[in-house]
């Protein structure tokens, strides 16, 4: 309904106000700006059931503005993304969202190649994950405290593949892998 749509854009103006006052960047992370050609290594990952808050960006800049840091919309009412997203939240609240979306995990954040509309959806109804189709891209290793963690997980990973749990400090996720 085009109604949830204005409702969703009400927010996705607020965050985007929110954000511009305290100087931070409104729009969603573009990873290709974040990670340079070379820089990393790409492993499939499959599908996976993806925490919708740790879903930070889009991989590519293509659709960046059409959404506030929250994923929610910024396009007006009466554009072609808003009668797109109104028909999909339709779609969503009747059968729920079938198609997985394929996204990139980059340090245990992810970037959305497809299916911006779809976590768009999907965080406005309330839903905690969402299925995708991951790509990991994968660091050179580096004595960065970041780094030696996120190897940490990715051994963690192999012995439970889940990304509900978050360390910050080295020696957890062996220590849980243990477990």
């Amino acid at each position: 309904m085009i109604e949830d749509y204005n409702k969703a854009l009400k927010i996705g103006e607020r965050t985007f106000r929110r954000d511009t006052s305290r100087g931070r960047y409104p729009y969603l992370q573009v990873l290709d700006e974040i990670v340079g050609q070379g820089e990393t290594s790409e492993e499939p990952v499959g599908l996976v059931e993806v925490p919708i808050e740790n879903i930070r960006g889009t991989k590519t800049k293509g659709r960046t503005e059409a959404f506030a840091s929250d994923f929610m919309p910024l396009l007006a009412p009466n554009s072609e993304f808003a009668r797109k997203w109104a028909k999909l939240y339709d779609s969503a609240i009747e059968e729920g969202i079938r198609e997985p979306i394929k996204a990139y995990e980059y340090m245990r954040s992810f970037y959305v190649m497809e299916g911006n509309k779809r976590v768009s959806v999907s965080a406005y109804i309330g839903i905690d994950t969402v299925l995708a189709d991951v790509t990991r891209l994968v660091p050179k290793r580096t004595d960065d405290i970041d780094n030696k963690i996120y190897f940490e997980f990715l051994d963690f990973y192999r012995v439970c593949p889940i990304y509900d749990i978050s360390f910050s400090e080295e020696g957890r996720y062996q220590k849980m892998a243990e477990y």
